[in-house]
């Protein structure tokens, strides 16, 4: 099945669904096509745990938003998909740079969907998380 929502309509699908977080500055859908997705995110301040180091909760975001745009990418904006399951491995720290999420599709099917995320922080080319997200289509 074919994508029907490019990477500029799904940014501005992201930012009118989640006004309160700030993200029409910050995220933004670089890539889409029929298996993949490329999702970008700006990190700040307000990202950082004690330490100095970006949260898991910030990685979560950025796992959970590529596999949800990834499946909206293939129903459209008229439809929606809920996360039924998600499993996330926080393989390493990452630097103080933006977080770049690669999504690749693994099943579309009518009541479940499967799908890859891997997390890099910045040019790094080593992941510093790995995801497995099941949505439902809505």
């Amino acid at each position: 099945m074919a994508v029907v929502m490019n990477a500029e309509e799904l940014t501005a699908y992201l930012h009118a669904g989640f006004p309160q977080g700030n993200l029409e500055e910050r995220m933004r859908v670089e890539h889409v096509d029929d298996s993949t997705l490329r999702l970008r995110m700006a990190v700040d301040p307000t990202n950082l745990r004690p330490g100095a180091s970006i949260s898991g909760p910030t990685i979560f975001t950025m796992v959970d938003a590529a596999a949800w745009l990834l499946t909206v990418a293939h129903l459209g904006a008229d439809r929606d998909a809920v996360t039924s399951s998600a499993t996330i491995n926080y393989l390493r720290r990452p630097g103080l740079a933006d977080l770049v999420a690669e999504a690749r599709l693994l099943k579309l099917g009518r009541r479940l969907t499967v799908s890859d995320v891997l997390v890099f922080s910045g040019d790094d080319p080593k992941p510093v998380a790995q995801a497995t997200v099941n949505y439902a289509p809505i």
